[in-house]
């Protein structure tokens, strides 16, 4: 039986062999922070995409990732943009060229939710950050794997405990959805009655209202042996000193791509300073000479 989308693969790192996957997981790292910096700085959608799109893309290509490893996360970027869209244009103000009411006048009520030119330049820079910064995420948990991640975080001086948490929690969500199958299909070889493809919110709550207490039981469970795994193997004892089979180092293809991270960021910093990178200096201009407004 289908569970609809519980039985997609949520699954985070993906083994191949590709240049992104050998790279260093502290560059990874690095290139994810810097992306994320970029695109906060960035207040120009069109100077964003023309930024992130081929940064990502030609990561993305070169990691080996395809179209399916994105599919997962599709529809809840979609569902925050849209919510996001909304929240923007209705928390907007600056309304020089207005266009049209999102909520038209009915005849009781008064228009509402005014549509201009820069409300849409600035909503669509805000929503666009959303799957820019989602996409490559993605791309360092698919392209990086738990050991190596904590291994990178140990050598950039973060405590043992706390790359060791970190670790764990990313790659427990896969094992959660895994057991979440496991307790439906327990409960329905009992006669409980799972619909897939609902959308009623509230009906859909109150499926999976039987299925909590033995999913935290299990995960409490699955806790404990953990715990107790970790203290046969010796992680408490002098977890400072700890050593590694495989060390992390930089090697030549790891300070190339540390180069070009370093520029891209350096240039997108004087893009922000000398206010390149603003909507009201490229987008919005642009805009106006295509729809012929004065």
């Amino acid at each position: 039986m289908s569970f609809g989308w519980l039985s997609q693969d949520f699954g985070l790192y993906k083994e191949q062999d590709s240049v992104i996957h050998r790279l260093d997981p502290r560059v990874k790292f690095i290139w994810l922070l810097v992306m994320g910096i970029v695109i906060i700085i960035y207040k120009d959608p069109i100077w964003m995409l023309l930024f992130s799109i081929p940064a990502f893309g030609l990561v993305s290509r070169m990691a080996k990732l395809t179209w399916k490893d994105y599919t997962p996360i599709v529809l809840p970027i979609f569902s925050i943009c849209l919510i996001a869209f909304l929240i923007n244009q209705w928390l907007f103000f600056k309304h020089e060229h207005f266009l049209f009411y999102l909520i038209p006048s009915l005849g009781f009520t008064e228009p509402a939710i005014p549509i201009s030119l820069e409300s849409l330049i600035h909503a669509s820079d805000i929503v666009a950050r959303i799957p820019l910064l989602m996409g490559p995420v993605r791309v360092f948990m698919a392209t990086t794997s738990m050991k190596d991640l904590a291994s990178g975080f140990t050598k950039m001086k973060f405590p043992p405990e706390v790359t060791m948490s970190i670790s764990i929690a990313m790659g427990y969500l896969p094992v959660l959805l895994a057991q979440l199958r496991s307790v439906m299909e327990s409960q329905m070889a009992r006669g409980y009655a799972f619909e897939s493809g609902t959308r009623n919110p509230v009906k859909a709550l109150k499926q999976f209202t039987p299925l909590m207490i033995p999913l935290v039981t299990r995960s409490i469970i699955r806790a404990e042996f953990l715990a107790a795994a970790m203290v046969c193997r010796g992680f408490e004892y002098d977890p400072q000193h700890r050593t590694y089979l495989k060390e992390v180092k930089l090697n030549r293809n790891d300070k190339v791509a540390l180069v070009l991270i370093f520029s891209g960021l350096g240039f997108s910093v004087i893009a922000t300073v000398m206010g390149w990178a603003r909507y009201e200096a490229f987008t919005l201009p642009l805009a106006k000479r295509m729809l012929g407004i004065a």
